[in-house]
């Protein structure tokens, strides 16, 4: 979000305030406490989050900025699962053979845990349900800390022991839309 979006998220504000604080005014202190917790997201998912708010949020109190961000993100168990889902897709369509770096860099310290991203290329069908469950598990924890590898290592790069140029970019905006969604 920048500031030529700042109209467009006091009409958020506006709306959070009339449904949930009974149509009272909005302090210009609360909208800029409010803008500064979200301004890291772009204003098309805060106001789809308000929205999702107004229609099914059923408490009376104006919503926290963690609720509109959890609105936006997804509960940890959600992003867990996205991020599953993202692993598995792009281990069918790049395979451990190339090195990859995920949007979302806690992929990378869940994989590390479990092998590494050659070992995750030779999950079988079989085990996938126990590796989602441990992957699911494992990204909660791992979500809690700051510090994560900056891509994955694939065989390629492994055999050669040397880094390569070439890091297949998985979700990243608007690098690469092959694998994860965004917006473009």
């Amino acid at each position: 979000m920048n500031k030529t979006d700042s109209v467009k998220f006091a009409k958020c504000m506006a709306s959070l305030a009339e449904v949930f604080d009974g149509g009272k005014a909005i302090s210009a202190l609360k909208v800029d406490i409010y803008y500064n917790a979200l301004t890291t997201y772009h204003i098309e998912d805060i106001e789809m989050a308000v929205k999702k708010m107004i229609i099914g949020r059923v408490y009376p109190s104006f919503p926290k900025p963690a609720e509109i961000i959890q609105e936006i993100q997804g509960t940890t168990e959600d992003q867990a699962t996205t991020a599953w889902i993202e692993t598995i897709m792009a281990i069918r369509r790049i395979g451990a053979y190339e090195s990859v770096q995920f949007e979302d860099p806690i992929i990378h310290s869940v994989l590390q845990f479990l092998g590494g991203w050659p070992d995750a290329g030779n999950w079988l069908d079989a085990e996938l349900k126990w590796k989602q469950k441990e992957f699911e598990r494992l990204y909660s924890i791992m979500a809690k800390s700051d510090r994560h590898p900056r891509y994955l290592p694939g065989i390629h790069e492994g055999q050669n022991g040397i880094e390569q140029t070439k890091i297949v970019k998985i979700g990243h905006e608007p690098e690469l839309k092959m694998i994860a969604g965004g917006r473009p």
